[in-house]
């Protein structure tokens, strides 16, 4: 591996442990700087811009040695270097402390210390022991952002505060309570408002095959309930993937027999690295799982695999909440993790399992291998078929083709018999047609000398009833000397139809004139 690939890990492996983000740790920067000048001494760390006096005491020991014995050995394919293992308290050689007194270098040993000084010293020099620890919880408290607990020696009753935040201790899938043996991971801390240590822990793990058996079949049963075992949930993989998501580690044997059995079909593979086994696997195939699901269209299938193992060591796929990432996967998911007895979790709730990395990449290429034998079986059949074919389809149309040459006489026979009887029929028709039309013209010569003789009645009606009208017309009785009188609207007829003192209107042959009635004679 790489010197920036080491040290990377190693940043992700304290970061992981102090519950930070990694840049908080180092930037890509820092860490690109350190391999282009591989320091090897504290004043060459603390010349490379971005390293403090405080980023010194707190990582600097554990850097140089990394990069002293990548120097040193020379060899870039060199086994990953954690620094998650467990670091254990060395002892000051008593005759390298009688030559160099102990001191500080940031504070002379003349000058005294604040408390908080004091304390701020402690807890760098303390940032650097992470430890594993394993204990028997004798006391837990959980609130709403952190669990403190406590851990004993079962043989001394030596004991230990810890704490974890709540995201944390939820990821680790652990349910700790009072009894429990357990293992943590992390960081030795002193609270500066009262002075206690406590380890600040990163990771939780069961102990013991007994313990963990339990916890399985417990979770197993909560997701079997919650139907996240259900076969109708269940996607089918694509028969022909062309992109796939892998998830595993690139350091064991699993990734080898992976791509050495996925073969050469065309696979684009998109590789994510990440630990397969321990506590710290599962936050870091749940980030490996959010980066593939946040553009789940780019991929035909998502891909996690790992050798065989203990329950013990397949832990973190019997995690809670790796299950619950898996099974909300947008893409659908193909595990192949090794077992020796019991399935893990992880394989149950993915759209299809298998039990091993070899097993995984067969199938995914299961239909390629088909089609690529189904091709090369009509490679060897195809000319027999063909030829075979050819001559079925000879005999049938020597047999038809008699059978075709009398249909087509009957067919010319019954083409000219209908030709005959379409001309006679011709002829008929355009008879019948020039009959009609003879009719047609004598009605059209009766029509038009009957149409005349109404005209010119009607014409003497008009003329007839023109006179009438002409004789009934007021106008005219006007003009002979008489007058239409009314009373309002009303034609006054009597003398019964008004009375005194009434304004009658008078109509004459030219204008009109209003009379006053003063005398009414019978």
């Amino acid at each position: 591996m790489s010197l920036l690939n080491q040290l990377r890990q190693w940043r992700n492996d304290q970061a992981r442990v102090e519950g930070v983000e990694t840049f908080r740790v180092f930037p890509n920067a820092v860490l690109e700087a350190l391999v282009g000048a591989l320091p090897k001494s504290k004043e060459e760390m603390l010349a490379i811009k971005g390293i403090k006096e405080a980023k010194y005491r707190k990582y600097g020991s554990t850097i140089l040695k990394i990069i002293g014995e990548y120097v040193e050995t020379g060899d870039k394919d060199k086994k990953n270097f954690s620094s998650s293992r467990n670091l254990k308290l060395k002892t000051r050689n008593l005759e390298e402390e009688s030559k160099e007194p102990i001191s500080n270098p940031q504070f002379p040993i003349s000058e005294a210390l604040s408390v908080s000084q004091f304390l701020d010293g402690l807890n760098m020099e303390l940032s650097g022991m992470a430890a594993r620890v394993q204990g028997e919880v004798s006391s837990v408290d959980v609130r709403e952002r952190v669990v403190y607990f406590t851990i004993k020696d079962s043989q001394d009753d030596s004991t230990l505060n810890c704490l974890i935040f709540r995201y944390q201790y939820e990821v680790s899938g652990v349910q700790i309570a009072q009894g429990d043996e357990i293992v943590v991971e992390g960081v030795p801390e002193i609270y500066k408002p009262s002075g206690r240590l406590s380890l600040k822990v990163g990771i939780i793990e069961l102990f013991g095959e007994g313990a963990l058996k339990k916890a399985y079949e417990a979770l197993k049963a909560k997701l079997e309930q919650e139907g996240l075992f259900a076969p109708e949930r269940k996607r089918a993989l694509p028969e022909f993937p062309e992109t796939i998501a892998l998830i595993t580690s690139e350091q064991g044997a699993a990734i080898g027999d992976f791509t050495m059995n996925l073969g050469a079909q065309g696979f684009k593979v998109n590789f994510y690295p990440s630990s397969v086994e321990g506590k710290k696997a599962v936050f870091e195939i749940i980030k490996a799982l959010k980066y593939f699901n946040q553009h789940p269209e780019k991929y035909d299938v998502l891909v996690i695999v790992r050798g065989g193992g203990s329950l013990e060591s397949l832990q973190a796929f019997n995690n809670e909440a790796l299950v619950c990432e898996i099974a909300s996967s947008q893409i659908p998911t193909l595990l192949g993790i090794g077992h020796e007895k019991d399935i893990t979790l992880a394989a149950l709730v993915a759209d299809m399992m298998v039990s091993t990395p070899t097993a995984t990449a067969k199938q995914l290429r299961l239909h390629f291998d088909e089609a690529r034998q189904l091709v090369r079986h009509f490679e060897v059949h195809l000319p027999t078929l063909f030829h075979q074919k050819l001559a079925d389809v000879r005999n049938i149309l020597a047999g038809g083709s008699e059978t075709l040459l009398g249909h087509l006489h009957n067919f010319r026979e019954l083409v000219a018999t209908l030709r005959q009887d379409l001309t006679e029929r011709l002829f008929l028709i355009q008879a019948a047609i020039e009959q009609k039309i003879e009719l047609l013209r004598q009605g059209k010569k009766s029509l038009e000398n009957g149409f005349g003789a109404i005209l010119e009645r009607v014409t003497e009606r008009i003329k007839h009833s023109g006179e009438r009208l002409e004789q009934y017309d007021p106008a005219r009785v006007l003009k002979l000397g008489y007058s239409l009188v009314r009373k309002g609207v009303k034609v006054v007829k009597n003398i019964t139809d008004m009375k005194i003192g009434d304004i009658l209107n008078i109509q004459l042959s030219h204008g009109k004139v209003n009379a006053k009635v003063e005398e009414i004679f019978e």
